[in-house]
């Protein structure tokens, strides 16, 4: 069971790391293609917020409950490296709701009326950064099983 869970966790984690740096490739391409299509993109990138990151998030939590379940109190709710996990999980939740959802589509609007996008995609891409970072530091306080 325990390897089960911990696959379904590696791929939840690869899934959000995996479209961060999608995004990261594809985004700064898309403003050379026309404004319809670079509108277009940001929309499908607000909609990766509930079709496949929040599917991640759920996936990433409740593997996360059955690892620590599964341990034999080998792991604890309470160990730096599982308390890190739930807290990225819940920063990654906030700014997606609360920052990529909004700013995505105050850029593809932005787009449509032909405005400046500069500022608002730097923005995007420093907190998107940002985001990456945690995730990267997390996989690695999970390998590493920090405080454990």
């Amino acid at each position: 069971m325990e390897e089960f869970l911990l696959t379904l966790h590696i791929l939840a984690a690869g899934t959000w790391i995996g479209a961060n740096v999608v995004q990261f490739v594809v985004t700064p391409r898309v403003g050379g293609a026309g404004a319809e299509v670079a509108a277009h993109w940001h929309r499908t990138a607000v909609s990766l917020g509930l079709k496949l990151y929040t599917p991640a998030a759920i996936l990433l939590v409740i593997t996360g409950f059955g690892l620590v379940g599964v341990s034999d109190g080998l792991y604890e709710m309470s160990d730096p490296f599982v308390s890190l996990g739930f807290l990225t999980v819940i920063v990654g939740a906030a700014l997606s709701m609360r920052v990529f959802a909004p700013l995505g589509r105050r850029i593809a609007d932005t787009y449509e009326r032909g405005g400046d996008t500069g500022p608002l995609e730097r923005r995007r891409a420093t907190l998107a950064g940002v985001d990456t970072l945690l995730v990267v530091v997390t996989v690695a306080a999970m390998v590493a099983k920090w405080g454990a």
